[in-house]
C-alpha cells in the first residue's frame, strides 16, 4: 500500500501538477568539463524528505528524469550515472562531466514527511571556453586612402568581441565598421595612422582571449624629404669630416640618391659621409627620396658645404708709431695674417675696441686708427682673425704715451707748523708724468741750485725760512708745473725772560708798566698775577704784543707775584716773580677797647688800621693830645678823671692821608666790682693783653686774607711784614710792662 502512494506523488511531479515555492537559483553559469550545484535554500528536516526528485528540460523542451530518491529506492537516470551526487538532507544536486548538451532546465521537488511539497527550477548555462584567438587581414600592405577588412576567429561559446588599437578601443564611426557580431573591422580610407598594431581580445562568461598584433603596412609617400648637416657651420676647413643625412616619411622605406650641383653620385643610403674634404668638394648638396611601391619620388632642400683652403695665422700687429704724446699724436695700427676670409676684432686689454669719434675702423677691421691719443690709450692692444673653422691672437702690442706733468704735490718731512734751528728737514716733490718729470726748487720765488724730488735741508737755521715750491718739467712734453709753496718757519728757542717794572713801589690808584724781554723768535707773551692769567681790561692794558703790561688805577690787590710766559712754536720759558710795594691807608680806623671799667682797674686802648707803609698815630682825650703816639693807649689805674672821649688818629706820611675816630669810656666805683683790686686788676690785665693779641692778630689776619686775595700763594710783601711785626712788638712791650707792675 505505501508503494502505491509513493509511485502516485512521483507521477504528479513528473507531470507538473504539484506546485510549491523556488528553493534554486533563477540561472547558473558552468563551463564544459567542469562540475555544478544546485544548492537549495531549504532548511534540512527533522526527518528524511520521503521523495526527492530531480528532472531536466532541455533547449527542445523534452523533459527527464535525472534522479528520483525515496528511503526506499533510488532511480537515477542512465545518461547521469556517475555523474551526480544527490545530498538528500537538502535536496541538493552535484553534477560533473559537464557538456554543451547539459544546457537547459533543472527542476526539483521535495516531499517532506508530513508537510507540503516543495519545488523549484534553476537554468544551467554551459560554455565552451575562449581559446585560438586569431585576426586575419584582407591585405597587411594596404595602400593610403583604400580600404581594408581586419576578422577575428575564436573557439568557445557566447562570444563577445573587442578591438584594440595600440592600447586604444576601436569603435564605430563614419570610417570604421565593425560587423558580424563585432567580429570583422572593416577600415574606410586608411591612413598612416591607421597601421596598429591591430588586436582582437574574445570574452564569454567563463573566459577570455587576445590575439597576436597585426600590423598594415601602409604604402604612402614619400614626403618631407629632409636633409641636415654635421656639423652645421658656413665654412669648413681643409680635412675636416662632414656627414649629410636624408630621411622622408614613406612607406616602405625610401631609397635615397644624392646629387651635387645637380650631378649624381655614386653614394646611397639615408647617409653620405664626406672625410677629408677639400676645397673641391664645396658645392650644392641634395637627396632624392624614391618610394618604388608608390612610384613618387621627392628632392630635399639644398644643403651649402663651401670648404675653405686653410687656418687664420701669424697675426702681426704693426703700428707706424710707437712715440706719442697726448692730446696732440695719432697712431694707427695694421693688423696681418694668413688665412683666407679673415674677421678682425681689436681688443684693449680685455675690453674691445669700437669705432667712434676718435677711433677709426678700416680695410675690413684690419687696421685701427686712434686720434689725439690719451694715457689710457696705451693698451695692451691685440688683433683677433677669425674665420668660421679658426681663429688666432697677435702678441699684446703696448704704445708709449708721453704726458704731464700734472698733479704736482710738495710734503714736508716731518710736518709741522714750526721747526727748531738744528733740525734736519726733507722736502719731497712729486707729480704724475711719462716720462718722469725733472724737478727744480724755488725758495720765495728764487731758484735753488738743487734738482731731484727731494730736497734734504740739514741743521737748518732762522734764514732757511720761507716758502718753498718745487717745478716738474717734462722733456718729452715740454710741459711744465709748478707746486703751491710750503711754508718753512724755523725757530729760536726760547731763553733769557725777564720782567721789569718802571717802578716797584706804587701808589693805589695811580698806573704801573711792566715790561717782559726774551731771546728767541717768533714770541708770544702771557702774564700771570699769582696763577691767575691776566686779560686786557679797561683797567689793563696788552701792548707791544703782549710784552708790555700796563696797570691802571693800581689797587692793593695789584702787588702781584707777576710773571711773564714767553713761548713759539718750538719752545717756551717763565721769568722770575716780580712784586709791587702798593702804598695806600690808612683806612677803617678803628679803636678797640672797653667801654668802662671799675677804678683802679687797667685800661687799655687800640688803635687799628690799614696803611702801607704803617701809619703814625696820634691820641686826643676830651680833644687834648695825650703822650702817646703808639698803636695803644694804656692806663695802668683808671681814675674817675680818666672817663670821656678818646680820639684816635692815623697818618700815612707817602700816601699823606690820615683818618680819625672816636670812643667813649667810662671809668665806675670800684665797690661795684665786688672784687680785691689786685684780682680785678689781674682779670683786667689778662682780659686786656687777650684782647690786645686777639685785635693785633685779627687785623693781621685781615691784612693777610686782603693779601690772599690778590695772590693766595705768595707770602706778605716785605714791607707789609715789619709793620705786622711792629705792631706785635708794640703789644709785646706792653704786655711785659703791664705784667711787671701786675706783679710789684
Amino acid at each position: 500500500m505505501r508503494s502505491s502512494v509513493i509511485l502516485l506523488i512521483i507521477l504528479g511531479v513528473i507531470s507538473g501538477g504539484i506546485h510549491g515555492a523556488n528553493v534554486l537559483p533563477d540561472s547558473v553559469t558552468a563551463v564544459v568539463g567542469g562540475t555544478v550545484t544546485f544548492t537549495t535554500t531549504v532548511t534540512p528536516p527533522q526527518t528524511p524528505f520521503l521523495v526527492v526528485t530531480w528532472s531536466f528540460t532541455n533547449a527542445h523542451d523534452a523533459t527527464s528524469n535525472v534522479i528520483t530518491s525515496s528511503q526506499a529506492h533510488n532511480a537515477t537516470a542512465p545518461a547521469y550515472t556517475d555523474r551526480i551526487r544527490l545530498f538528500r538532507s537538502t535536496g541538493s544536486l552535484e553534477l560533473s562531466g559537464l557538456t554543451v548538451s547539459d544546457t537547459g532546465v533543472y527542476k526539483v521537488a521535495l516531499i517532506p514527511d508530513g508537510a507540503a511539497q516543495e519545488k523549484g527550477s534553476c537554468r544551467l548555462l554551459v560554455h565552451v571556453p575562449v581559446t585560438n584567438v586569431t585576426v586575419t587581414a584582407s591585405n597587411t600592405e594596404v595602400l593610403e586612402f583604400t580600404s581594408v577588412r581586419l576578422s577575428c576567429s575564436s573557439s568557445g561559446s557566447s562570444l563577445s568581441f573587442l578591438w584594440l588599437n595600440g592600447s586604444s578601443e576601436v569603435t564605430a564611426s563614419d570610417r570604421v565598421q565593425l560587423t558580424d557580431g563585432g567580429s570583422a573591422l572593416t577600415i574606410q580610407h586608411v591612413t598612416r595612422y591607421d597601421r596598429g598594431p591591430f588586436r582582437c581580445h574574445v570574452t564569454n562568461p567563463v573566459s577570455n582571449g587576445t590575439s597576436d598584433p597585426v600590423n598594415l603596412l601602409i604604402i604612402l609617400g614619400p614626403e618631407n624629404t629632409t636633409l641636415t648637416m654635421s656639423p652645421l657651420q658656413e665654412y669648413y676647413a681643409e680635412g675636416s669630416d662632414i656627414s649629410l643625412t636624408c630621411s622622408a616619411v614613406s612607406g616602405p622605406a625610401a631609397h635615397f640618391l644624392w646629387f651635387v650641383n645637380g650631378h649624381r653620385l655614386t653614394d646611397t643610403g639615408a647617409e653620405l659621409t664626406l672625410k677629408n674634404i677639400q676645397m673641391s668638394q664645396s658645392g650644392n648638396y641634395t637627396c632624392l627620396a624614391v618610394n618604388n611601391r608608390t612610384m613618387r619620388n621627392q628632392t630635399s632642400h639644398t644643403a651649402v658645404v663651401t670648404v675653405l683652403t686653410s687656418h687664420i695665422s701669424n697675426v702681426v700687429i704693426t703700428p707706424n708709431t710707437t712715440d706719442l704724446s697726448e692730446f696732440s699724436s695719432s697712431v694707427s695700427l695694421s693688423c696681418s695674417s694668413s688665412g683666407s676670409f679673415p674677421s678682425f676684432l681689436w681688443l684693449n686689454d680685455t675690453s674691445q675696441v669700437t669705432a667712434s669719434d676718435r677711433v677709426l675702423l678700416s680695410d675690413g677691421g684690419a687696421t685701427l686708427t686712434i686720434v689725439r691719443v690719451t694715457r689710457y690709450d696705451q693698451g695692451p692692444y691685440q688683433c683677433h682673425v677669425f674665420n668660421n673653422f679658426s681663429n688666432s691672437t697677435s702678441e699684446p702690442l703696448k704704445l708709449s704715451i708721453s704726458f704731464g706733468p700734472e698733479n704736482i704735490n710738495l710734503k714736508l718731512f716731518p710736518s709741522q707748523q714750526f721747526y727748531e734751528e738744528g733740525s734736519n728737514v726733507t722736502l719731497i716733490c712729486s707729480a704724475v708724468s711719462r716720462p718722469g718729470a725733472l724737478y727744480h726748487w724755488f725758495l720765495n720765488g728764487d731758484e735753488l741750485p738743487y734738482s731731484g724730488a727731494e730736497l734734504r735741508l740739514m741743521n737748518i737755521e732762522e734764514s732757511h725760512s720761507g716758502n718753498y715750491s718745487c717745478q716738474a718739467f717734462n722733456n718729452k712734453t715740454m710741459r711744465h708745473e709748478t707746486s703751491q709753496p710750503s711754508a718753512l718757519s724755523v725757530l729760536v728757542q726760547v731763553s733769557d725772560v725777564v720782567v721789569t717794572s718802571n717802578t716797584t713801589e706804587v701808589l693805589e690808584f695811580t698806573s704801573v708798566r711792566l715790561s717782559c724781554s726774551s731771546s728767541g723768535s717768533s714770541l708770544s707773551f702771557l702774564w700771570f698775577n699769582g696763577s691767575s692769567e691776566v686779560t686786557a681790561s679797561d683797567r689793563v692794558q696788552l701792548t707791544d704784543g703782549g710784552s708790555a703790561l700796563t696797570i691802571h688805577h693800581v689797587t692793593r690787590y695789584d702787588r702781584g707775584p707777576f710773571r711773564c710766559n714767553v713761548s713759539n712754536g718750538v719752545s717756551d720759558g717763565i721769568s722770575k716773580s716780580l712784586r709791587l710795594v702798593v702804598k695806600y691807608g690808612p683806612d677803617h680806623v678803628t679803636i678797640i677797647g672797653p667801654k668802662s671799667v671799675p677804678a683802679g682797674d687797667l685800661m687799655i686802648l687800640y688803635c687799628s688800621t690799614e696803611s702801607v707803609p704803617a701809619a703814625n698815630f696820634t691820641w686826643l682825650f676830651r680833644g687834648k693830645p695825650t703822650y702817646g703816639h703808639e698803636v695803644v693807649h694804656i692806663i695802668q689805674s683808671s681814675q674817675n678823671s680818666d672817663s670821656g672821649t678818646y680820639t684816635c688818629t692815623a697818618e700815612n706820611t707817602v700816601t699823606g692821608r690820615s683818618h680819625t675816630t672816636h670812643h667813649e669810656f667810662t671809668v665806675t666805683d670800684s665797690s661795684d666790682c665786688g672784687c680785691s683790686s689786685a684780682a680785678g686788676l689781674a682779670l683786667v690785665i689778662t682780659a686786656g693783653v687777650c684782647l690786645i693779641i686777639a685785635v693785633v692778630t685779627g687785623i693781621s689776619a685781615c691784612v693777610l686774607v686782603r693779601g690772599k686775595r690778590v695772590n693766595s700763594n705768595y707770602p706778605l710783601h716785605q714791607q707789609e711784614k715789619k709793620t705786622v711785626e711792629g705792631k706785635h712788638s708794640d703789644v709785646y712791650k706792653i704786655t711785659g710792662t703791664l705784667r711787671n707792675n701786675v706783679s710789684r
